[in-house]
């Protein structure tokens, strides 16, 4: 019973991060009705804007040194007799690395952005009233854009980035057996579902959440009602790519950095066709779903077998209910 317990507690952490990268796709979805197949590549693009900020630019010959490795003389005194492996020793690594996290989390926020802006003005604006189909169609012309320009910027080799919170590791009973886990990990957790949490309650209450689902209800409408179409699915894209730089920076954290985090948005897509493509709700529940499937899977059968996990869970879902778990009947298929 503990042993399931700690792959129960595994795959709520990982089912966590899953949720905030759908929350990306269903925001754009909700706001113009384009299923975003590149979002898995905004998020590659996050994780490597959080390695040039808090790797690449603090090792230049510029860069001050406390940038690279922060140690004032109360921090260097605190290391003094600590036993190796242990978790005060764990916090005092972090906080070495803290200006040069800051910096990497502030650097992906901001380009994801601006990366953002710039593809929803380039690219999906200019076909604002063409068909869905075409919009589409662009995002999975995205896919090996954003691929390419990665690695030609930089380089296909893997590499590893500093985590964003103390990997501090945790351990204690449960069901008469021991759970361990890594502090970065229910960190990362914690803050997936409080931005998952912040998305759903601006959606719902503010101003431009309120612009966003009068959009999605009816585009023609909205535009009557003095809302800014235009105005609504840049402030989507944007959402999506801010959150999209967060999830990409705990998945570096959590598995390097290489071009094949872009892939992670398949597995992601195909949790929030379950859930229902305009349901935060119903992408949240599948997520969590999704993610104790999935390490249930890899104990009982390997790690091969959980990659399959989101593909046969969504098929067996869509055939009994075609509009996802909590997703509206109205929702046009593609």
């Amino acid at each position: 019973m503990g042993e399931a317990a700690q792959y129960v507690i595994n795959g709520l952490m990982s089912g966590a991060i899953y949720a905030l990268i759908a929350a990306g796709i269903v925001s754009v979805y909700k706001a113009t009705k384009v299923v975003n197949f590149a979002h898995g590549y905004l998020i590659m693009f996050g994780a490597y804007f959080y390695y040039t900020f808090a790797v690449i630019l603090p090792g230049m010959d510029w860069a001050p040194d406390w940038l690279a490795s922060w140690q004032p003389g109360w921090l260097a005194a605190a290391r003094e007799g600590l036993p190796m492996f242990s978790p005060m020793g764990a916090v005092l690594d972090w906080l070495q690395n803290l200006p040069r996290i800051l910096l990497g989390l502030a650097g992906a926020l901001v380009c994801n952005a601006l990366l953002g802006i710039v593809l929803e003005r380039t690219l999906m604006r200019p076909l604002m009233g063409q068909s869905v189909f075409a919009m589409i169609m662009v995002t999975v012309g995205l896919i090996s854009i954003l691929s390419g320009t990665a690695q030609l910027i930089w380089t296909a080799d893997a590499d590893f980035v500093p985590p964003i919170a103390p990997n501090a590791p945790l351990r204690f009973q449960l069901f008469g057996s021991t759970i361990f886990l890594f502090g970065a990990d229910l960190v990362n957790m914690l803050i997936a579902v409080a931005m998952f949490g912040a998305i759903v309650a601006w959606v719902r209450w503010s101003r431009g959440g309120i612009a966003i689902r009068a959009t999605a209800e009816d585009q023609s409408t909205a535009y009557s009602m003095g809302i800014s179409v235009p105005r609504v699915f840049s402030r989507a894209w944007v959402l999506a790519s801010t959150t999209g730089a967060v999830a990409g920076a705990i998945l570096a954290t959590r598995n390097g950095i290489s071009p094949s985090l872009g892939l992670f948005g398949f597995s992601v897509l195909a949790i929030v066709l379950m859930g229902g493509l305009d349901s935060y709700v119903g992408v949240f529940l599948a997520a969590l779903a999704v993610g104790v499937l999935e390490a249930l899977t890899q104990w009982k059968l390997g790690g091969d077998w959980a990659e399959i996990v989101p593909y046969v869970a969504v098929l067996i879902v869509l055939v009994a209910r075609p509009h996802g778990l909590f997703g509206t009947r109205e929702v046009e298929r593609i």
